[in-house]
């Protein structure tokens, strides 16, 4: 018998769209250009050194924290922390710094070869489509939307959910909770898929999800945590619900 599943659910970074596979650089440019808006906007001289360390610091800490307690910390609280320590915290500032971060996700955008089209086959197969995504540096979900728009996958979503929306991250189970009730079906008759063991497979089967695990560049290993089903190309997906 096919599996009986009225909602597909998917991770965005990696699963869907192609960001990096290393973010030390893209976080690094995004330092130097803060330090530029910084040193651009404040009254004294700024070191670019002292910066850098400060806010390098700063997002080392936040991404240790989100790892261990599966919350969400926004990027414009860290900005904001930024900014008032140099006494340039203002809007304008605030929300160019956001930009900043987003940028330099721009620059490896791409979308997953066969995305567009497998979501057009599990829509025609009259499933639910859902998203469940954390944030790269918790920025606001107006920016992944802004990418989702860009490739024109949209209107395939009949709910999503990010992490800065709701406060947590993957594998925190509530937020795939949420997920399945925005979209008012029952764990059991769900899947997900996602490029991460730890974040995505984890959490999906956590709450009594199917699990696919979709592989990228950016699939770390995680001991003991075992998908239902693995596919190299996202025309997997579909063949998965048919089959026998």
């Amino acid at each position: 018998m096919p599996y009986v599943m009225k909602a597909v659910l998917f991770d965005l970074g990696h699963t869907l769209i192609d960001y990096y596979c290393d973010w030390k650089g893209p976080e690094a440019r995004g330092v130097g250009k803060m330090y530029e808006l910084v040193s651009k906007s404040s009254p004294g001289e700024v070191d670019r050194r002292e910066f850098s360390a400060y806010l390098g610091d700063l997002l080392v800490e936040t991404r240790e924290r989100k790892l261990k307690e599966m919350v969400e910390v926004p990027l414009v609280d860290v900005l904001g922390r930024c900014l008032e320590r140099y006494d340039v915290l203002d809007e304008d500032n605030l929300q160019e710094g956001l930009e900043i971060f987003y940028g330099v996700l721009l620059e490896d955008r791409k979308l997953v070869p066969g995305a567009e089209e497998m979501l057009s086959r599990v829509k025609e197969k009259g499933l639910k489509i859902g998203l469940i995504s954390d944030v790269a540096w918790g920025l606001p979900s107006e920016f992944p939307l802004r990418d989702i728009e860009h490739y024109g996958l949209t209107d395939f979503f009949d709910d999503m959910v990010f992490s800065t929306d709701v406060g947590l991250r993957k594998p925190h189970p509530k937020i795939f909770k949420i997920a399945l009730s925005n979209l008012s079906v029952a764990a059991a008759d769900s899947m997900y898929v996602g490029n991460s063991l730890k974040q995505d497979i984890k959490g999906a089967k956590g709450v009594g999800m199917k699990a696919v695990l979709k592989r990228s560049q950016f699939c770390p290993y995680e001991e003991g945590v075992m998908p239902d089903h693995t596919v190299s190309e996202l025309q997997e997906v579909d063949a998965i619900l048919d089959a026998k």
